[in-house]
């Protein structure tokens, strides 16, 4: 199933709610269907519960039950024929169908429910709730963050953008093949709108999947720093134990002092050893930082041929 379905799923299962936010629900599933107007009301739909949801809430709000007709491809068509049925369910929503324009009456989310701290009524949660069902997708949060609303109408999307946006949510339009397309690309925005709609499982999934991500991404960089930590102690013990072979090939090992021949011997037998692991193999101790100025003196006596 896929995120969408998932979303989709969990938003149909909500039945409670008051009458306020059922006539919510059902304008936003009515007027982001295929057609809502006075020669046509319809939706098409892959999701064949998106369709039944359609068809019940169109007959609690106004009833009329839509006919629902299923292709031979698996698409379900829900569609209002019958004139006074249109003309019926369109004066629930006080309107007749023929405006010139469409647009989001905000009359239709009734906000008779108490309001939430941020002053946006359950109706507008619902009417977004319905919106989404009937053209709403998003990505798999697994591969991106995105969540958007297809709309034929100009108009009508920047209503929806309006809508969004008066939520805080960083909401954006653009057009896609002639399509006004409202989306959604910020991880965060993505989450409260599941949350308002009242997806709230979907919502944590998204949640989940950004601290396993960013879990992730912190062992790889410490993974990455400590490997390139260990490529550079192999490159340098390498440099020195080369510097010392090439001393004892010249005839120069026999006449260095006894600090740095003793520095050099430990090198050579512990080739894995850190500075400050051979420091405490000497006698007496030496810090890193002595091991070191003595390695590269070793590696300047090898450079210089002597």
């Amino acid at each position: 199933m896929s995120f969408s379905a998932e979303i989709k799923e969990e938003l149909i299962k909500i039945e409670e709610m008051p009458d306020c936010c059922a006539h919510a629900m059902t304008y936003g599933m009515l007027l982001f269907g295929r057609n809502f107007d006075s020669k046509d009301i319809s939706l098409l739909t892959d999701n064949s519960a998106v369709g039944k949801k359609y068809a019940l809430m169109t007959e609690r709000v106004c009833g009329i039950m839509p006919d629902i007709q299923i292709s031979d491809a698996g698409k379900m068509t829900c569609e209002i024929r019958d004139e006074s049925d249109i003309e019926k369910v369109l004066s629930c929503f006080s309107t007749t169908g023929n405006e010139r324009v469409k647009r989001i009456d905000r009359g239709n989310l009734l906000n008779e429910c108490c309001e939430g701290d941020d002053g946006m009524s359950c109706c507008n949660a619902a009417f977004l709730r319905g919106a989404f069902l009937s053209c709403g997708t998003a990505s798999d949060p697994n591969k991106s963050y995105h969540i958007e609303f297809v709309v034929p109408y100009r108009t009508l999307s920047m209503d929806l953008l309006k809508l969004l946006t008066d939520y805080g949510l960083k909401a954006k339009h653009m057009v896609r093949r002639y399509i006004n397309v409202i989306y959604i690309k910020d991880s965060e925005s993505v989450e409260d709108l599941l949350t308002i709609m009242g997806a709230t499982n979907a919502s944590l999934s998204i949640m989940g999947i950004k601290i396993y991500k960013d879990m992730r991404n912190r062992t790889n960089r410490i993974i990455n720093f400590e490997n390139a930590n260990l490529l550079k102690t192999a490159s340098a013990a390498y440099d020195q134990i080369s510097a010392i072979e090439k001393l004892k090939e010249k005839g120069g090992f026999e006449h260095l002092s006894p600090d740095l021949k003793q520095v050099a011997e430990l090198r050579i037998e512990n080739e894995e050893a850190s500075l400050r692991e051979i420091g405490e193999m000497c006698t007496p101790a030496l810090s890193r930082s002595a091991v070191n100025h003595r390695l590269k003196k070793l590696i300047a006596l090898s450079d210089a041929g002597k």
